[in-house]
């Protein structure tokens, strides 16, 4: 299990000490507050049209939509271009965007459509810059100090949803749409304009551009062929598909529920950010008294207490609590995985599978966004937060149950280059390989090394090889043969070095271990593909151990 951190974690706020850090994380603070000031405009101008709930929802669903069609790509394209001018040009599609925003206000056009359609290109936006400022935070900071980055980031992100929507209900009720985007629009510009200059990049990062969808396709596979991973993937899910529920709904509950205007609904929303602040505080010391599973599922049951508030009470004093206490909790839980991720990647591989979370989070929201205000129209308000609350209470009963199991194999560091190994990969032929490997393992050591194997052949899978097989010697009975494919000979030698970790290494020498002699690799050029050959599903063939 991956810890919460290491032992003597720095401060809360030691990665304020790196200035660049610092620098960057106020201008994300200011664009996130921009991006959320311009939905939740969007979202009140639906609400007080008297749109229905499943109308109202699209605004925060047109923010995350985006993730799903942008997060994999831009987790590609991150690992050779320039994040900082991705994310220049990102704002300042952003500030365009509010442009039209209040160009549609001084035309007297409130069109669903139109409006919504601002959100999308706001929320595309976001999207290539949250997957691009993840993938540099690590750089910024370090690792050691990922635990306190990563806490100020989620802190700074829901702030600024706390901000943002207080803005917005300022704005709208002092001087209106009109202005309140033309505001959002300088905020826009400000941002993109210091990412313009800056510079982040450390010398000798640049890495060769690839191709973006066998990119893509990696990381899926990584994520495959790694239970932990899929496991993180997938309680991120459990989280945020009945989380979306606050966040869809909350301005209804305002409205419809509290009675509240434009303003009260950015103070509703601003003690909901407020629980960020209030977490920055109060969550460090937790988090490292507390395993994984138990933190995070402390986190999922007081948002759900928050969804049954909101479902249940118009006091406003109680839902008040409840919104800061629910801030509180989105701020532990998200940040949680996304640490998770960040301490546990491998560098290879990590803006890609940071990508593939952003995607799925955001995925969720979408979804849950429109799902929940679906409900909503057929059950009410209270049915849908009310079953956003059990199907939250039912995923802290998994996370608990089940966990997120062993990170063995995917750890970051990396194992020491076998230069004899390098020396013979290099004279390998160039198109597509089949490496090969033999095994002489007497029958005592059978089942360990079946076992061994086991653990082996996905860790293969997950740093590129494809068709794994294993099989007996035809004419040695003691002898098994290890065959699988390689993209190129520069695929292999990423697998043997850039991608071979201190973990990954291990599970090698447990196999070898098992066996009284090993020989290998063999390359040669791969024979053309047995479409009856599906290997990477763990065919073993018979004889083989189990």
């Amino acid at each position: 299990m991956v810890p919460m951190s290491a032992e003597g974690p720095p401060g809360t706020f030691a990665a304020l000490r790196r200035r660049l850090f610092a620098l960057l994380l106020t201008v994300q603070l200011v664009n996130a507050t921009a991006v959320w000031s311009h939905v939740v405009t969007v979202q009140w101008m639906l609400t007080e049209r008297g749109e229905s709930a499943t109308v109202v929802s699209l605004a925060p669903a047109a923010m995350a939509l985006p993730f799903l069609l942008l997060a994999l790509p831009v987790g590609a394209v991150v690992g050779f271009a320039s994040r900082e001018r991705l994310q220049a040009v990102a704002m300042l599609a952003s500030a365009v965007s509010a442009v039209v925003g209040a160009l549609l206000g001084v035309a007297g056009i409130d069109d669903a459509a139109l409006l919504v359609g601002t959100v999308l290109v706001v929320g595309a936006a976001l999207a290539v810059v949250g997957v691009a400022w993840q993938s540099l935070i690590t750089e910024l900071v370090g690792r050691p100090m990922l635990g306190s980055a990563t806490v100020l980031d989620g802190a700074v992100y829901n702030v600024a949803r706390a901000v943002g929507p207080l803005v917005a209900g300022i704005g709208l009720g002092l001087a209106g749409s009109t202005s309140t985007f033309l505001v959002v629009a300088g905020a826009f510009t400000a941002c993109g304009s210091v990412f313009l200059v800056v510079e982040t990049r450390r010398p000798g990062r640049r890495e060769p551009r690839r191709a973006i969808l066998p990119d893509i396709v990696q990381a899926l596979r990584f994520a495959q062929y790694s239970p932990w991973t899929r496991r993180l993937l997938a309680r991120m899910v459990l989280f945020g598909l009945p989380a979306s529920a606050l966040w869809a709904l909350v301005s209804l509950v305002a409205h419809d529920r509290l009675g509240l205007d434009s303003r009260g609904f950015g103070v509703v929303m601003a003690l909901l950010g407020s629980g960020a602040v209030v977490a920055t505080f109060v969550l460090p010391p937790l988090r490292r008294r507390l395993p994984v599973p138990v933190f995070a599922a402390a986190g999922s049951s007081a948002y759900a207490l928050t969804m049954l508030v909101l479902g249940t009470s118009t006091s406003p004093v109680l839902v008040g609590g409840a919104l800061v206490l629910g801030g509180v909790a989105w701020v532990g839980v998200q940040s949680t995985w996304m640490m998770l991720a960040h301490q546990a990647m491998p560098d290879w591989v990590r803006p890609r599978i940071i990508a593939l979370l952003l995607f799925l989070f955001q995925g969720t929201q979408a979804v849950g966004a429109l799902l929940w205000g679906f409900v909503a129209d057929l059950a009410g308000l209270p049915g849908a937060l009310l079953a956003a609350t059990m199907l939250m209470v039912l995923s802290v009963l998994v996370l608990l149950r089940a966990g997120l199991g062993s990170s063995v194999g995917i750890e970051p560091d990396l194992a020491d280059v076998d230069a004899v190994l390098h020396g013979r990969l290099a004279a390998a032929g160039d198109g597509e390989l089949e490496v090969r490997y033999e095994y002489a393992v007497p029958h005592p050591l059978r089942d360990a090394f079946g076992e061994a194997m086991g653990r082996l052949r996905m860790s293969r899978l997950r740093l590129g090889a494809r068709d794994w097989l294993l099989a007996p010697h035809p004419d040695e009975p003691d002898v098994f043969v290890e065959t699988y494919r390689v993209l190129s000979r520069h695929d292999l030698v990423e697998q043997e070095s850039v991608r071979l970790t201190v973990p990954e290494a291990r599970l090698r020498t447990a196999v070898r271990a098992a066996a009284t002699e090993v020989c290998g690799p063999l390359m040669s050029s791969a024979p053309a593909r047995d479409p009856r050959r599906r290997a990477d599903r763990g065919r073993t063939r018979r004889g083989s151990p189990r």
